[in-house]
Formats: C-alpha cells, sequence, structure tokens
C-alpha cells in the first residue's frame, strides 16, 4: 500500500500508518488514515490470499479442502471504524469533514467474488490497483476545503497525542526514565547550563551554541515530534520561558497553534545536520 500511496499529491494528504485511538470502548486501531482538507479516507487493509466469497447473509468466506472458512465481514469493520473515528472526531469538537472508507485486498492473486452483485459491497471492497483511482474520484467529489492547513495540522498534531501502540508493539520508553539536559560535544557531560546566548560545559570549558540540537532530535526519537515550551523546558532543563522560546524560534521549525497551546514539530535532519 505504500507503494501505490506515495503516488499522491504530497501537498494534498497526510497519511498516517497504524495510528490507534481511544474511545468509550477502549481503543480502535486504522491500518491507513488519510487526511486532506476536504475529506478524510479510512482504509482497512486485508492480505488474504485465493479467493474470498461475500455472500446475500453479509458472510465473508472461502472453502478450502472441503471446508467452509469463515472471516469478520470487512464492510462491517470498517463501517464500525468509520463510526469510532466520527465520535472521536466529534468528541474533540473539530469541524466536520467527510469520511470515506474502503476495504483494500493487498495481495494481487486474492480473488474477490461479490456474489449477490451487492453494490454496496463493490463500492468498498476492492484490489489494491483501484485505490488511487478510487481516491481520485474521491477528490472529485470533495474539491472544496473545508477546513484550514492550520486546522489539518492541529488535528493532526491531536491524532498523535492520543494514539496509543499496543504494549509489545515497539520500544516502551517511559519519559520519566529518560537523561535530561543538554550533553556536551566534547566530553558528553551532562547538563550543560546556559548563560549569556551559550551552553557551557562546567566539566571540560566547551562553550556552544547549538548542543540543544542533539538533545531536541533525541526528544522526537524518544518522546515525540512536538514539543512545546514548557516541555522543551523540562527536557533542556533550563527554567526560563523566553530562553527556550528563542531556541526553539530560532530553529526555524514548524509551529501549531498559537499562545500557551503552541507546539513545535522538531525536524531530526535538521536538526542533525
Amino acid at each position: 500500500m505504500n507503494f501505490h500511496l506515495q503516488f499522491l499529491p504530497n501537498d494534498d494528504f497526510l497519511i498516517f500508518h497504524y495510528i490507534r485511538l481511544p474511545d468509550h470502548y477502549g481503543h480502535f486501531q486504522l491500518d491507513f488514515l488519510l487526511l486532506s482538507r476536504c475529506f478524510h479516507l479510512i482504509m482497512e487493509v486485508k492480505n488474504i490470499y485465493d479467493y474470498m466469497n461475500f455472500d446475500e447473509m453479509g458472510q465473508a468466506y472461502r472453502i478450502r479442502n472441503g471446508e467452509v472458512e469463515l472471516f469478520g465481514n470487512p464492510v462491517e469493520q470498517v463501517k464500525l471504524q468509520h463510526r469510532r473515528y466520527l465520535n472521536w472526531f466529534r468528541k474533540h469538537g473539530f469541524p466536520p469533514v467527510p469520511i470515506e472508507k474502503m476495504v483494500v485486498y493487498s495481495r494481487d492473486d486474492t480473488y474477490l467474488r461479490n456474489i449477490t452483485n451487492d453494490k454496496s459491497i463493490s463500492d468498498i471492497v476492492m484490489h489494491r490497483d483501484k485505490v488511487l483511482p478510487t481516491i481520485e474520484s474521491f477528490m472529485k467529489l470533495h474539491q472544496s476545503p473545508l477546513i484550514s492547513e492550520h486546522q489539518l495540522m492541529e488535528f493532526s498534531y491531536r491524532l498523535l497525542e492520543e494514539h496509543t501502540p499496543e504494549e509489545g508493539g515497539g520500544i516502551n520508553v517511559v519519559y520519566q526514565e529518560l537523561v535530561k539536559g543538554v550533553f556536551c560535544p566534547e566530553c558528553s557531560a551532562n547538563p550543560m547550563w546556559w548563560k549569556g546566548g551559550k551552553w557551557r560545559c562546567r566539566s571540560c570549558g566547551c562553550i556552544s551554541k547549538t548542543a540543544h540540537r542533539p538533545a531536541l532530535a533525541d526528544y522526537a526519537l524518544l518522546a515525540g515530534e512536538y514539543i512545546n515550551n514548557r516541555q522543551a523546558r523540562d527536557f533542556l532543563q533550563v527554567g526560563s520561558n523566553s530562553i527556550i522560546r528563542k531556541l526553539l524560534q530560532g530553529e526555524d521549525l514548524i509551529k501549531i497553534g498559537s499562545g500557551s497551546g503552541m507546539r513545535y514539530k522538531l525536524d531530526i535532519n535538521r536538526l542533525l545536520d
């Protein structure tokens, strides 16, 4: 799917993979979520070989060695995801945006059979080769932007903020256990202290104007790619609001929000360049 989605216009879509969000019933996970200013798209991806039948009873099955093998109906699955995502969306008070959905079978050798020619199935279920044409049809259907670029970025930040990976799904980093402060680029002593517009090392006397950059890159890798002034003060171990504001603004980072709600997107490549 990543191969096909890379052909979408970069300026039109934000793409999230395996976003997992909390709601009243626990958590729900979206295989792919595409955001634009005109519409959102939920994609449920299946990797089933051989063939798949969809019958008039709403069942999805295949027959192997004379035995019927039943699967959860992906159409109903994506409809439920749509409902939970819509409720989550409304809960946070974002402006309404059309939400489309599709079920994509990612293997080229999967034979899909819509036994009763139910249009509600053929409109949603498809092979991956139909994904781009279907998205293009959505783009023609929803041409008018309903939210601003700023609102889109605010929403994407909220998604990342509430994303909750499953336990055991990756590296489990506990923020409280991270070593905070700025490390000296010469002797690796920690922490350096800020005075007179420069970082200074008590151990070796090193002076640097940019020693905070690797620390911010570490934060992006271990805690999240967005940071606000309070979080930066805590992680860099600097007590001054104005000093941190100047440091972050001096890195020419993308800013989201305003006032006390402003957050900065940490560009790791730029910070480590």
